[in-house]
């Protein structure tokens, strides 16, 4: 889940936007309904609780400096509650409550996207839920994330375990996602051996947020694995984690995607952890204590009530409510649904309000494909407090995979369209 980001997208106002009127459900002269799905509750619920109130505070800011293009947006939030009532979720936001788009941050969005696109709904996916983002026919998903798919793997993971000293990998993931099993196979299949290390245990049968980790931890106990990638979500890794230390079992490097945040620090688990033990996140660290996270924060207190560090979901959240202005704003003036995907396909890229190390492209030109050089950073937790790797700096990948893939499905990212900026001043 290594993602990449760039530099985000402007703002537009268009002059008499407010007297408009479109054909399309959810637009009136004043307000623009979207439909947010998270997982607030049940066994998501470590990585995907208040990602809708990081949400609703991107979506607050913007509708404290007027909404968009003269109108307010209006959110209806549903928590599907980690389960297939992702799907009831969203057939009551197009059926009775009038979404003109949907943003479906869960890892059960893989449920209902086909019902979405058949009707005709712009959706604003995660990119972390499934290997159905850049399909042939879903052009209108947007993907706030641009993960690989199956048969392609960035190779940062595998660069983290073997500068930690692993020689054996092993790796778990959750039998009901797509997109966690494809992570797993393909670092094994091809970022592993890419960098002279030696697959040794992958379990791809995991209950979804499971923390009866026992036999998992057995498991790579007896593979003799030195170094694991657990893209689990956060109660998962941490039990696994726990599990590994209560058997005695040594590891040189655990890299997990989630766990990053507030919630780990004020957790027992946090003074047990060593530098082996490394979190990785697309996003840039509050510890940087850039223009960008400094706004970020500033937005989770005050419209919030948020504070700490950000975790995944709140990172999210936040992203999502970016990337849904940027597609309102470049929607027009009389805002349709297909101009809602036509216009963030143009506009090509975002950074996510400067909280990206470089470009997520999601242009029409580019899309199905995967950059060949990706980024990301890497955090561990030292004294009770995060700390970024590399100096600071987001650590670069390179995309390894099926020979056939990679002729196919990848792109130069020096010729990635230069993305605008919401921080632009509005006339």
């Amino acid at each position: 889940m290594v993602a990449l980001f760039g530099l985000i997208a402007v703002g537009l106002t268009v002059p008499g936007a407010g007297a408009a009127t479109t054909a399309d459900p959810g637009v009136t002269a004043k307000e623009i309904t979207v439909g947010y799905i998270y997982s607030g509750t049940g066994v998501a619920a470590s990585t995907g609780k208040n990602a809708d109130k990081a949400f609703q505070a991107r979506i607050d800011r913007q509708n404290a400096s007027g909404g968009v293009n003269g109108r307010k947006i209006k959110t209806v939030m549903i928590d599907d509650a980690s389960s297939g009532a992702n799907l009831t979720a969203a057939q009551d936001l197009v059926t009775n409550r009038n979404a003109f788009v949907v943003v479906n941050n869960s890892a059960f969005a893989f449920l209902s996207y086909r019902y979405l696109l058949d009707k005709g709904v712009p959706i604003v996916g995660g990119g972390y839920d499934g290997s159905y983002y850049g399909k042939p026919g879903n052009e209108s998903i947007i993907s706030a994330l641009n993960a690989p798919y199956a048969g392609l793997a960035s190779d940062g993971i595998a660069r983290i375990m073997k500068r930690l000293g692993g020689t054996k990998t092993a790796t778990l993931a959750y039998g009901a996602s797509a997109s966690s099993t494809a992570s797993a196979t393909t670092l094994q299949q091809y970022a592993v051996p890419s960098q002279g290390l030696q697959a040794v245990y992958t379990n791809t049968s995991v209950d979804f947020g499971t923390s009866d980790v026992g036999p998992l931890v057995l498991g790579i106990k007896n593979s003799g694995a030195d170094a694991a990638y657990l893209p689990l979500v956060a109660a998962s890794n941490a039990a696994v984690i726990q599990g590994l230390q209560q058997n005695g079992v040594k590891m040189k490097a655990l890299v997990m995607p989630t766990g990053y945040g507030q919630d780990l620090l004020d957790s027992p688990l946090a003074s047990l952890l060593g530098p082996e033990d490394v979190f990785t996140t697309a996003f840039a660290p509050v510890e940087l204590k850039t223009k960008a996270t400094k706004q970020f924060q500033a937005d989770l207190k005050k419209y919030a009530g948020l504070t700490g560090v950000p975790d995944f979901a709140q990172y999210m959240g936040y992203a999502t409510g970016e990337l849904t202005i940027l597609g309102l704003q470049h929607a027009g003036a009389t805002p349709t649904r297909q101009g809602f995907v036509d216009g963030l396909r143009k506009l090509g890229s975002y950074d996510v309000a400067g909280l990206a190390c470089t470009a997520i492209d999601f242009s029409a030109e580019h899309y199905g494909k995967f950059p060949v050089d990706t980024c990301g950073y890497y955090v561990t937790v030292k004294n009770g407090k995060f700390v970024v790797g590399n100096g600071g700096k987001p650590g670069w990948s390179k995309l390894v995979g099926d020979p056939d893939k990679l002729a196919c499905c990848s792109y130069n990212t020096s010729v990635a369209p230069t993305p605008a900026t919401t921080t632009t001043k509005r006339k």
